[in-house]
């Protein structure tokens, strides 16, 4: 039984675990689906009302990390039963807060705004019971559905199972001690339990997800591409289940028996095996051992490890049924502590394991050894004791002088280098896991230059905070001295060198050859889990001449090879010191610790980085990133709010108070200041369709052909195609009369005749085939696009049939052989679809 601090401890620890993801698994799981649900069935017998939409806002919030999150705020009036009432609902969720899941606020934003602007009427549904209870939207918002599930199933799967564990803790300490019977545990059939369990969690949160990204709109590639890996990952949990589960259907029904029940150390113990038909056929590839565990139950997470395993004396038999019987027979040690007691705040346990060909666990059984009597005592000297294991110094047994291999070589281990020239011997060490280390450090990289949308197709885009140097630089500086590090050791006829550099760090230091006489090895790290496949790595030490050691050589796998490597330096001295030549020339190098050359590398990039951060805060202006056009609008990065004035215009922008915007450029306000997300003020008020706010900035000097440099969606955009993306001609007219260009393109290759397609501006098509501009232009740079194919993906029949009135082909095809009637039905617009359908061209 656990002592008592150990147990408190565990309360402690599963208390709080259970609290707080308990706590967010209802909080932002649980309730909100719940809610969903609940509301979804209670609208169903709301009814349908049109109602008058009387305002719509579209607030954009970025956080102090910069990510934008959006939140729509309606405002409408409907009539019902002969009253009037007001609501600024939309979704089955109430109180909805700003969130950047899909486009789910931008959509009915411009779908309201229309709706305002047209003086249309929109539908809304009423509760009959209480007039006042409206919404717009009763269908459930599935990408927030899916936000919520994991915080439902993982998070509560995790408090509750902590709670579990805190029951069963709080029992033990509370119950008398009973005697640890002969239970046996069905390895097999617990895993099946837990790796179906983990199965649903993993699948349950990934597999809507994934349902959720591959047919979502708008979402780049990578991370559908990463949430495809995640899939595959739960498709070979679900494998791996299936097969566990029928491993387990396999052995149900074997028996297994111990005689003694409860063996004491020093005693032979026979255990038998009756494996039923099912498994009698796997006979040739079992195997029987006893194995002791130690289990450090304070540190969280932590594995068993296996300190001792014996091998038995094996006896098989057929039985009557078809089955085997494997009879063992063990030896315990004389020092055998006792099962599920505590040496050096370890749990020990002691299991008969059945393993397979290959030593993977098949099924295991507790044994309940009992101590001797002298030996029972925790503070009973322990072979075993983890902080002995790790102290251990085990000597290198030298060899003799005369003994060589046949021809001089040292025997080394696996992969250690070796390198013979007149001056000495060189081992090479390799250095496998600072590769590994150093290829995980760049790929956390390229995700975070993905994350950050710094890849982008007109540019590449340096992090421009301090935070965001510091991640680069730490990454790349990692990276580096990973990927360039090496270990050499030299013996030469005058000593050895040991030798640690990569680009970012070099190390030297020498030693007079007799310090073979005194070489150790030690335990150096422990790879795997505490189970057969677990493997302990030793490095060779000398002595320093102070009483310390000095490591030698890297960890390498077993005692074994540790000493064939600690003998292999001692012959290799052995060689040398019979060539010392006194008098002869040899190089000379001080021993030393200093940084490598590879910093002159990270300092600079460090340099550059913040400079460019520091121009980016007071730049205003300069050349476009995007210069492939013959009439490249200016393009500026986002200027941060560093003054009053500043902030009001952002505020009066955002609140559409022409007034207190007029006073904020009065006031010095700069008219090219850049909202947070990239856009110039003129971008948002030629969105908006606010004339009076275009001509106030356009007065006040501001450039109508700035780009968009940040907000992925929109990149490359000016505010010329914002207004005809928000169908607004007059303001479009008065940019170009103010100088915006009519040969720009975003990053999408979209034109000014792209954005008014799909706004399904048709007066504004009319002033640009006017002014020249080509109605059947491609988008070359994206999917070879026109723009009536983006007026068919957004429904804008109108737009086709005017521009079929003008003879524009229509018929034609995108770079990826897609027509437009492909166009409209992939957007699933049902009415454009239709009316091309009446107008499909007959086969040649």
């Amino acid at each position: 039984m656990a002592s008592k601090p150990i147990r408190i401890q565990k309360l402690l620890f599963t208390a709080v675990f259970a609290l707080m993801f308990t706590a967010g698994g209802v909080v932002a799981g649980l309730y909100p689906l719940g809610q969903t649900f609940w509301t979804q069935w209670k609208v169903r017998e709301w009814q349908p009302v049109q109602a008058q939409v009387l305002d719509v806002k579209l607030h954009k919030r970025t956080d102090s990390e910069g990510v934008l999150t959006y939140l729509v705020e309606p405002h409408y009036r409907y009539p019902f039963a002969g009253q009037n009432y007001e609501g600024k609902r939309i979704g089955l969720q109430s109180g909805t807060a700003a969130d950047n899941l899909g486009d789910w606020h931008q959509r009915w934003y411009e779908t309201l705004r229309r709706a305002k602007q047209q003086g249309a009427s929109i539908q809304v549904w009423v509760n009959p019971q209480d007039p006042q209870q409206s919404l717009i939207d009763r269908e459930i918002r599935w990408a927030m559905l899916v936000f919520h599930l994991p915080f439902a199933l993982v998070f509560t799967g995790i408090g509750l199972g902590a709670a579990w564990f805190f029951w069963r803790t709080l029992v033990g300490a509370t119950e008398a001690p009973t005697e640890v019977s002969i239970k046996p545990r069905n390895s097999l059939a617990a895993s099946a339990v837990w790796i179906w369990i983990a199965t649903l969690f993993w699948c349950g949160v990934s597999f809507p997800m994934a349902a959720l990204l591959w047919s979502g709109k708008g979402f780049p590639w990578w991370p559908k591409l990463l949430i495809g890996v995640v899939v595959a990952v739960g498709v070979c949990f679900i494998y791996a289940a299936i097969r566990t589960s029928l491993r387990a259907w396999c052995y149900k029904g074997l028996g297994f028996t111990v005689n003694p029940e409860r063996p004491v150390a020093g005693q032979t113990v026979d255990v038998t095996l009756v494996l039923p038909v099912r498994a009698a056929s796997r006979s040739n590839t079992l195997r029987v051992q006893l194995a002791q565990y130690r289990t450090d139950e304070v540190a969280s997470g932590a594995s068993p490890r296996r300190v001792e395993q014996l091998e038995p004396e094996v006896k098989v038999q057929p039985t009557p049924e078809g089955g085997l019987r494997i009879l063992a027979r063990f030896k315990l040690p004389e020092d055998a502590p006792t099962h599920r007691s505590y040496r050096d705040r370890e749990r020990v346990d002691w299991r008969i394991e059945l393993l397979d060909g290959d030593g993977g666990l098949e099924l295991d059984y507790d044994l309940p050894v009992q101590a001797l009597p002298a030996r029972s005592s925790p503070e009973a000297v322990d072979r075993h004791s983890k902080q002995r294991v790790w102290k251990q110094e085990i000597p290198i047994v030298l060899p003799q002088s005369d003994i060589l291999e046949p021809e001089g070589t040292p025997a080394l281990p696996p992969q250690v280098g070796l390198r013979e020239s007149t001056d000495g011997w060189e081992l090479v060490f390799p250095q496998t896991g600072w590769r590994k280390a150093a290829l995980v450090a760049l790929v956390l990289l390229v995700l975070e230059w993905m994350v950050s949308g710094r890849l982008r197709t007109d540019a590449v885009h340096l992090p421009q905070s301090l935070w965001g140097i510091g991640i680069n630089v730490a990454l790349l500086a990692f990276a580096l001295h990973a990927a360039t590090r090496q270990w050499f050791l030299r013996v030469q006829d005058d000593g050895i060198v040991l030798s640690k550099h990569s680009l970012l760090w070099s190390r030297r230091m020498s030693m007079p050859g007799d310090a073979i006489k005194a070489l150790v090895q030690k335990l150096s790290y422990i790879s795997g889990s505490a189970t057969a496949h677990q493997k302990l790595f030793y490095a060779v030490h000398a002595g320093n001449g102070l009483g310390g050691l000095l490591q030698l050589t890297p960890g390498v796998n077993g005692e074994t090879a540790a000493q064939a490597l600690g003998q292999a330096i001692a012959r290799a001295w052995q060689d040398r010191q019979g060539r010392f030549s006194a008098g002869a020339l040899r190089s000379y190098a001080t021993d030393h610790s200093r940084p490598g050359v590879g910093w002159i590398l990270i300092l600079g990039l460090m340099a550059v980085l913040l400079w460019g951060m520091q121009a980016r805060e007071v730049r205003t202006g300069g050349a476009s990133a995007l210069g492939a056009i013959s009439e490249s609008p200016r393009q500026v990065a986002p200027v941060h709010v560093v003054s009053p004035a500043d902030e009001s215009l952002m505020n009066a922008q955002d609140a559409s108070d022409p007034i207190a915007l007029e006073q904020a450029l009065r006031d010095g306000a700069n008219p090219n200041l850049l909202s947070y997300t990239g856009s110039s003020m003129l971008m948002l008020a030629a969105l908006r369709g606010q004339m009076e706010h275009v001509e106030l900035l356009l007065r006040a000097g501001a450039d109508p052909d700035l780009r968009q440099s940040i907000k992925p969606s929109e990149l490359g955009d000016t505010a010329l195609l914002r207004a005809l993306y928000g169908g607004h001609l007059a303001i479009a007219q008065r940019l170009v009369q103010a100088g915006a260009s009519l040969n720009v393109r975003n990053r999408w290759d979209w034109g000014p005749v792209h954005m008014a397609a799909q706004s399904g501006c048709v007066p504004c098509l009319q002033w640009l085939s006017d002014q020249g501009q080509s109605l059947n232009s491609f988008a070359t740079a994206s999917r070879g696009e026109t723009p009536a194919m983006l007026a068919a993906s957004k429904g804008q029949v109108p737009v086709l049939e005017w521009l079929h009135s003008q003879g524009v082909d229509l018929w034609v095809r995108d770079s990826h052989g897609m027509n437009i009637l492909d166009w409209a039905r992939f957007r699933k617009q049902v009415e454009a679809e239709r009316w091309l359908q009446q107008r499909v061209p007959p086969k040649s």
